[in-house]
């Protein structure tokens, strides 16, 4: 990147040094003064002046014309003459042995007339004459807009004309190539800013696109602002770039948070105020004062920077402190000049073109810092995303446990609950058959008809615990199977229709338990007062309607049998019935009964709340 800029600055020298070689340099003419406000100068005395000539430090802050004449000896009377003058403004007239030649803008300048900057390109007529001719360059200036003349070379137009190529290039087409470079780089940076918020990239951002504005002004001849605020706009950027510039540097070698980085945010801040007092007061002395400050604190910055580059072994900041010393080398060069050189007028900046290889080098301490972070975020990531597997595999780990242990803490439960449904109801009935066997007389047949409930009951209590949950067609199968031979060997027939059903979502071995002793209780009633010769059961899923005018299913369970019948309301209060109802209860479902000689019939109605898939009868 040095060896780079040292190219450029190489170059740039070669095409600064091209005028010695003109057939003819201008340095002196004969200057009459027109000032605003004052009278006219004799013009029988003219003063004899040295260019070039810079109005503002001539004159001050007044607005005026001032007309140079200088004679152009004529070696070949009969070959036009070429002028080159590489600056001359802001308006100005170009006349020759008393002939107007060519003229640019108003007398006095025109709001947008503006030709300082850009370098001129004249041919002079053959005189036909050995005669040298006289020629006249009137321009007319206002204060603060850095009017004036540079030297006039002249020549033959094989000579003259490259050097104003050459002049163009570098003005023109260089201030172009640096305005484009410096736009696009801030634009870049300030979407990274955007998206990130990280201060160097807002720093460096509006530091860019304010160069880019200052160094755009030397492409106009007429002004897209009026004056004075295309005068006020540029110097301000000016005035705004190189604080911002400097503190992010400092930001990028981590000393933002110093009273150095805070003057620098202050006088960026105060940019457009001094640009404001400097062109429309116009106080003329106040731009070599901020200047003078603009190039300490630079120098300050410098120290910092260049002194964190030695200590520190990080690539970036060894190639920034390179870049920093190179800009402020070349800013303190083009002051100096600027404040004691007579050429200043004609100067080209090096700054200007310096920039471009800082510009590029702070470009790619940003590509550095944002690989550097692109690499940790994604080595953040890889690390994240480890500790999250492993996290997630502890976490599935400890959920299995949990739901195994959760799981086995639920068939606990459950077991106990049979456990007590066991001791509160077979325990009891035991008990009653111990007691009725130890008593003289009593009949064998009700032993073991009790003795048969009894191993009945505990058969289904068993297939309850292993039955599958919520299936309630498998707890109907399981009672049929085991009451099946008793109601052959009562000589009922019994005739089976369970349809297609779904699981009941929510329910335990508990449930299950309770809906076989119903259907066991209806049973054994049947069998042993009924006298019934058959009978039927019948499950099915049939619609039902809610209070609130929603519909939804329920599973029916109906069981009938062509018995004697009993009267339900006189047995309201038995012990079979009552216990019929109490586990309907517990299950959450209705019981009705009807009954009458020939025909009696149970019916237990058990809402669905939410039905999976459906289940084949056993």
């Amino acid at each position: 990147m040095l060896l780079l800029l040292l190219l450029m600055l190489a170059v740039m020298g070669l095409g600064w040094s091209a005028p010695a070689r003109a057939a003819v340099l201008v340095e002196q003419a004969q200057l009459t003064l027109a000032l605003r406000g004052q009278a006219p100068a004799d013009p029988q005395k003219p003063q004899t002046v040295t260019l070039p000539y810079h109005w503002d430090q001539r004159q001050g802050a007044v607005d005026g014309e001032a007309r140079f004449s200088f004679e152009i000896p004529a070696d070949d009377p009969t070959t036009p003459v070429a002028l080159f003058v590489p600056r001359v403004g802001n308006s100005f007239r170009v006349s020759v042995n008393g002939q107007e030649l060519t003229r640019f803008g108003a007398f006095p300048p025109g709001p947008y007339d503006d030709a300082s900057f850009a370098p001129q390109y004249f041919v002079l007529p053959a005189s036909g004459s050995a005669s040298p001719q006289r020629v006249e360059i009137v321009i007319a200036a206002q204060a603060a807009r850095q009017g004036g003349l540079s030297p006039v070379v002249a020549g033959r137009e094989a000579e003259i004309r490259p050097l104003y190529e050459r002049a163009l290039f570098w003005q023109i087409s260089g201030g172009r190539f640096i305005t484009i470079v410096s736009g696009v780089l801030g634009a870049l940076s300030l979407l990274v800013w955007l998206r990130q918020r990280e201060s160097i990239y807002l720093y460096y951002g509006l530091g860019e696109l304010f160069w880019s504005l200052q160094t755009a002004r030397v492409l106009f001849t007429h002004a897209p602002l009026p004056w004075p605020w295309w005068g006020v706009l540029p110097l301000a950027a000016f005035q705004a770039a190189v604080p911002l510039v400097c503190r992010f540097a400092l930001a990028v070698v981590g000393r933002d948070d110093t009273p150095l980085a805070r003057l620098l945010g202050l006088m960026a801040w105060l940019a457009p105020v001094v640009a404001g007092l400097g062109i429309m007061v116009p106080w003329l002395w106040l731009m070599p004062l901020w200047q003078g400050l603009n190039l300490a604190a630079g120098l300050a910055m410098t120290v910092v920077v260049v002194r964190v580059a030695l200590r520190s072994a990080v690539l970036e900041h060894r190639v920034l402190g390179l870049a920093v010393l190179l800009i402020v080398l070349c800013a303190a060069r083009d002051i100096w000049v600027m404040r004691t050189s007579p050429q200043a007028y004609e100067m080209v900046p090096w700054i200007r073109f310096a920039w471009v290889g800082f510009a590029i080098s702070l470009a790619w301490v940003i590509a550095e810092r944002m690989r550097k972070d692109a690499r940790a975020m994604v080595e953040m990531n890889v690390t994240l995303e480890a500790e999250l597997a492993e996290r997630n595999s502890a976490l599935e780990a400890s959920f299995v446990r949990e739901r195994e242990g959760e799981k086995a803490r639920g068939a606990l439960e459950e077991r106990q609950r049979l456990v007590q449904d066991l001791h509160d109801g077979l325990g009891g009935q035991l008990v009653g058959l111990l007691r009725m066997a130890q008593q003289p007389g009593a009949a064998r047949e009700d032993v073991t008809l009790h003795l048969r409930d009894a191993v009945d009951q505990l058969k289904l209590t068993v297939d309850a615990m292993h039955a599958d949950e919520g299936d309630v067609a498998s707890t109907l199968g399981s009672v049929r199977y085991r009451l099946g031979p008793r109601l052959q060997a009562a000589g009922i027939d019994l005739h089976w229709n369970v349809s297609r059903l779904p699981m009941m979502t929510g329910w335990s071995s508990r449930e299950s338990h309770q809906l076989q002793m119903l259907l066991f209780e209806a049973f054994a009633n049947m069998m042993a007062h009924s006298a019934a010769t058959r009978a039927s059961l019948t499950a099915r899923l049939v619609p039902v309607g809610g209070a609130d005018g929603a519909t939804g299913e329920a599973i029916e369970v109906r069981l009938c049998d062509n018995g004697c019948g009993f009267d339900a309301n006189a047995r309201f209060a038995g012990r079979g019935l009552t216990n019929m109802r109490a586990r309907a209860a517990a299950l959450g479902c209705t019981l009705t009964l009807c009954s009458q000689p020939g025909e009696t019939s149970l019916c237990l109605h058990l809402v669905v709340s939410a039905a999976m898939v459906p289940k084949l009868e056993p």
